[in-house]
């Protein structure tokens, strides 16, 4: 009968879409030509349910019977609809002109698998053995057999999940060994010449003509003419189908070569069995590939024969009814796969590892002796322990992406990265570069930026956990992983922004121990390596557009995220000329952010690790740095400017100059209300008495703190010491009211002015005191308690705030305390003042605030408060007397002053 379709020759060739036309009961949108053959013509089309198959037989001879092969076909998807792994067809539609068959379109066939990357692992040939096993028994137990089984018929999904597809019931079942037209024409679609037909399937012939009778059907009923169609040629069949599955997509057989093996010739079969490892492997394709019929087992056998051995029991006992559900009617949407997924996995991760611990066990016993030994071979059966016993995780890798393409909600793209990770922890490192990192940075370029920060967190904790690294990835940072992510470094959303930056040090640091690994294996094999400057500069080079964007961002919080979450690892990375050129010195643009006192903050955290890497030349930039963040408005931040300096000082990168310098000038803060400050301040005295010459502590550091303490210390390099010793310090409430003071630098002047008077000749003393206490009856601006300078030189605000400072508790050492720390003060006042000036994000303008807008006038006191300079004109002109006429002499004065500054 096959040369009888062969002799058919149309008279006019038509296109296959010439035969989807006019289909009444199916409505077929031709989408692409898959294939054409003189015996079918394949397209992939697409209908309601979605894409799917149609192979077109043309109808030459109309009065070819066709309908047993139709009852077949049907018979066939009847008894197979419970059968997981196979994939009859789905529709048959008979026309005059053809015959359309019908089945689900999958995009990948196992010989389209073999070549394709990421290339399959052992344990993933070994599940797709498994399920063409579980397929052969799933149809054979339905008394049906496949007829034409090869690569090309055995699809595969992007999880690894096993179809066997296009029974060929309509094939013939035996064919002539002397002519292999029929061959050709039945079974050569791909034009491989590969040829999987059981032996037995061949017949001698006399004439070298076709088995089949001339007026017989298209090929004849199996069954009636020409022979039974046995489950032993399907074995056979799936036989060689695995023997090319595991020799990496050699084909064992062609036509000539099968006949020849079917005389005895078992040489060539003998040399594909010798490459596979595997002695049960070897030995149960060996016996699939038995000339003998009745020595090749049934599938189900096998899988018996393998339970626990060449198949994991996982196989049997979880993994294949867990998949199962997800290949089932009705389709499980991926966000409902994830989801089910990510509330198992611990399980799976358990079930996956329990199998194999025995293995661990033996590797742990064969351990040396020696130490150093011991621990390379306990790294080494770590890595044999990932790489090997717990792959079968990656089957489950495998069904995790597959879905992530097509997830819809945030949140089940949220599990998915999740369960990745933890995958990872489990895994090899192949297995990471290969399957896990090319979905991570997918995500990343999601829509939604809860997607991609968890992308970039995900992406940081999987590489970290790669511990060996194939020569193919070497180059994977700079060729495929920084590119990928360099976009995010300006991406819209703040917070990806932070987050990128929270990680780019750390995989700054796994790229170099990337490059370093490359480095070590082609010296160990011998091999010629890349130039190690050349690959770090590219890498230096991609990375510094990446962290110059990060360190100039729009918002403090990238920059200061950068700083806290390893800039010293980066510092090392770039090395001590691009730290200093390139990051130190953008990082001391950060004090300017008057704005952002956590930046600030954050810079003297971190400024003492880049400046120990890039050395003590430094030294002279951070001397001013740390002197301006002793007097930042936010005591915090002059707090953590304090402690830096005392752990530069005990890094050796401050000079005895600078030291005596810090000391002296910080000293008053010794009786700062704030106890942070003081701890500071007691804790960088110790460090620098430790570090100075007794000499220098004598005449430098003693006579800077004596005033501070009540009683002399010899010991000062204890803090305990120190703080025990310390005066009280200035009340809160008194530091609080001096800084907010407007007239904060007329009020150190009087408060100068009265230490004088307490400090002059006593008689002088006691003359002025007679004055003061006629002053005092006359106008009770202070107590008596402190003794003051005339108060026809202080003017009136001054003593209103030095009568409130006396409620609260001011004393002549507190006086002294403040005078100490005037040069802080004022610059604190006016660092404040600044910090105030600074527009509100409502654009409200307070003019409480702007003193130099706005005067204040008391209008039922004695005095007037206008301002420094127009208070003390004022005074001396009414010779600090009080007064309705003086009231209304300096409203006018203030009056003329407005006019004049309007003018």
């Amino acid at each position: 009968m096959g040369n009888q379709l062969v002799a058919l020759a149309p008279s006019q060739i038509f296109p296959v879409e010439h035969y989807l036309t006019g289909t009444c009961e199916l409505e077929l949108q031709f989408e692409k030509s898959m294939g054409s053959t003189r015996f079918m013509k394949v397209a992939k089309v697409r209908v309601d349910e979605g894409p799917a198959v149609v192979k077109v037989f043309v109808r030459h001879d109309p009065s070819l019977p066709l309908e047993q092969h139709y009852d077949r076909i049907e018979y066939i998807k009847k008894h197979l609809a419970n059968a997981v792994n196979c994939l009859p067809f789905q529709k048959v539609l008979m026309m005059e002109k053809s015959c359309l068959i019908v089945r689900q379109y999958v995009k990948h066939s196992l010989y389209d698998r073999v070549s394709t990357r990421p290339f399959l692992t052992l344990i993933e040939k070994k599940w797709i053995t498994f399920q063409i096993l579980c397929a052969l028994h799933q149809c054979h137990k339905q008394h049906i057999c496949h007829g034409d089984i090869k690569l090309e018929n055995i699809l595969i999904t992007s999880w690894n999940w096993v179809l066997l597809s296009d029974f060929a019931s309509f094939k013939p079942t035996h064919l002539p060994e002397d002519n292999p037209a029929d061959y050709s024409y039945f079974f050569d679609t791909s034009r491989r010449r590969t040829c999987y037909i059981a032996p037995e399937r061949f017949v001698r012939t006399s004439s070298g003509e076709s088995i089949q009778p001339k007026d017989g059907p298209l090929v004849g009923d199996g069954q009636y003419c020409g022979g039974q169609l046995l489950p032993e040629m399907d074995i056979f069949s799936a036989g060689c189908a695995l023997l090319e599955l595991w020799t990496e997509g050699t084909a064992p057989f062609e036509f000539s070569q099968l006949l020849a093996y079917r005389r005895g010739e078992e040489d060539l079969v003998l040399r594909h069995l010798d490459g596979i490892e595997d002695g049960r492997l070897r030995e149960l394709i060996r016996s699939m590939l038995s000339l003998e019929p009745r020595e090749r087992l049934s599938a189900e056998l096998y899988l018996d024969q393998e339970r626990g051995h060449l198949f994991p029991e996982y196989f049997y006992s979880f993994l294949q009814s867990y998949l199962q559900m997800f290949s089932t009617v009705p389709v499980v949407p991926p966000d409902e796969k994830v989801v089910r997924l990510h509330a198992d996995i611990a399980q799976i991760v358990q079930i996956c590892r329990t199998g194999e611990c025995t293995k661990d066990a033996e590797v742990t016993t064969k351990q040396q002796s020696d130490q150093k030994q011991q621990q390379q071979q306990q790294q080494q059966g770590e890595e044999e322990r990932r790489s090997q016993d717990n792959d079968g995780l990656v089957l489950i890798t495998s069904v995790v992406t597959s879905c992530i393409r097509g997830l819809s909600f945030c949140q089940s793209k949220l599990l998915s990265l999740e369960i990745l990770l933890v995958l990872a922890q489990h895994t090899s490192s192949e297995t990471i570069l290969d399957r896990i990192l090319p979905y991570i940075l997918h995500l990343a370029q999601d829509a939604a930026p809860r997607v991609r920060v968890a992308a970039l967190n995900t992406l940081t904790a999987c590489l970290r956990l790669v511990r060996h690294l194939p020569r193919t990835d070497a180059n994977v940072f700079p060729e495929y992983i920084l590119p990928a992510i360099a976009p995010l470094a300006t991406d819209s959303s703040t917070f990806v922004r932070m987050t990128y930056a929270s990680n780019i040090a750390q995989l700054a640091e796994t790229a170099v121990g990337f490059l370093e690994q490359s480095q070590q294996q082609c010296a160990s094999e011998n091999v010629q390596p890349p130039h190690y400057e050349t690959e770090l500069s590219a890498l230096h080079e991609m990375l510094h557009q990446t962290v110059l964007a990060l360190l100039t961002d729009s918002q403090s919080a990238v920059k200061q995220t950068l700083m806290e979450s390893g800039i010293t690892k980066l510092c090392v990375f770039f090395g001590r000329q691009k730290a200093n050129d390139v990051i130190l010195s953008h990082m001391i643009t950060f004090l300017n952010d008057k704005e952002d006192r956590a930046l600030r903050g954050a810079f003297f955290d971190c400024i003492v690790g880049v400046a120990a890497y890039v050395g003590w030349h430094c030294s002279p930039m951070l001397t001013p740095l740390l002197q301006q963040g002793l007097t930042d408005p936010e005591e915090f931040v002059i707090a953590k400017a304090i402690h830096a300096t005392t752990l530069l000082i005990e890094l050796g990168l401050i000079q005895k100059q600078g030291i005596n310098e810090f000391i002296s000038e910080c000293a008053c803060y010794l009786a700062h209300p704030n106890l942070w400050i003081r701890h500071e301040i007691v804790e960088l005295i110790a460090t620098s008495v430790r570090v100075l010459s007794a000499l220098d502590v004598q005449c430098k550091v003693r006579p800077s703190i004596a005033a501070h303490l009540q009683y002399p210390l010899i010991g000062i390099e204890s803090p305990e010491l120190v703080l025990d010793a310390l005066h009280p310090p200035v009340p809160r409430p008194i530091y609080d009211a001096v800084l907010r003071s407007p007239d904060i630098a007329v009020l150190m002047e009087v408060l100068r002015d009265r230490r004088a008077a307490r400090t002059k000749d006593p008689a002088v003393q006691e003359q002025q005191q007679q004055q003061q206490q006629q002053q005092l009856q006359q106008d009770r601006s202070v107590t008596a308690a402190v003794p003051t300078i005339p108060d026809a030189e202080v003017p009136v605000v001054i003593r209103q705030l030095l009568r409130r400072l006396s409620t609260e508790g001011l004393t002549e050492r507190i006086e002294s305390q403040l005078l100490a720390m005037s040069a802080h003060l004022l610059k604190l006042h006016r660092s404040k003042l600044a910090e105030t000036r600074l527009p509100a994000p409502t654009g409200r303008i307070v003019l409480d605030y702007l003193p130099d807008v706005m005067d204040e006038v008391p209008l039922g006191g004695p005095g007037v408060a206008i301002g420094a300079g127009a208070i003390l004109g004022a005074t001396e002109a009414t010779g600090g007397g009080g007064g309705e006429g003086e009231e209304e002499e300096q409203l006018a004065s203030w009056e003329q002053g407005r006019r004049e500054e309007g003018v």
